[in-house]
């Protein structure tokens, strides 16, 4: 990566986390239970040691899609707190959001392990047909099959 890359991602992180803080300090009440409902996400966003942070990736837009309803209507209906942690930190809203968490998890995981074995059933089927139309063609020149 060159060093404008590299100060680039410098910046988008900066510009990042000066976002998170001004939301922060706009909504206060409402931004610790958001924070409870990423909890996951933000946990694998810290010790995610994968090559563009991947995993974490997937798990934060998962999560984040779970999360749209929960936080609208924890929008429009707390006052304060106390009424936030009530209403997000409960299991109706937090399960959702975590189990969003793990299916995505589940995915980077196992979705690799699909692709490997789809792709080696397809070279098989390839090997096959390639064996067939060379046994086809031994046969109709006459040669001597050398295998």
């Amino acid at each position: 990566m060159t060093k404008v890359g590299r100060g680039f991602n410098g910046l988008l992180v900066l510009l990042l986390a000066l976002a998170g803080g001004v939301l922060i300090a706009l909504s206060s009440d409402i931004a610790l239970p958001v924070a409870l409902l990423l909890l996951p996400g933000l946990l694998a966003l810290l010790f995610d040691r994968s090559p563009g942070c991947g995993v974490a990736r997937a798990i934060l837009l998962f999560q984040v899609a779970a999360c749209v309803h929960p936080i609208l209507g924890a929008w429009y209906r707390c006052d304060g707190i106390d009424g936030c942690m009530a209403d997000l930190a409960a299991w109706p809203a937090l399960l959702p959001a975590w189990l969003a968490a793990a299916v995505a998890w589940l995915l980077t995981q196992i979705l690799p392990l699909g692709l490997k074995m789809l792709d080696d059933y397809r070279m098989g089927l390839r090997r096959q047909a390639l064996a067939e139309r060379r046994r086809s063609l031994v046969e109709e020149w006459g040669l001597d099959d050398p295998a």
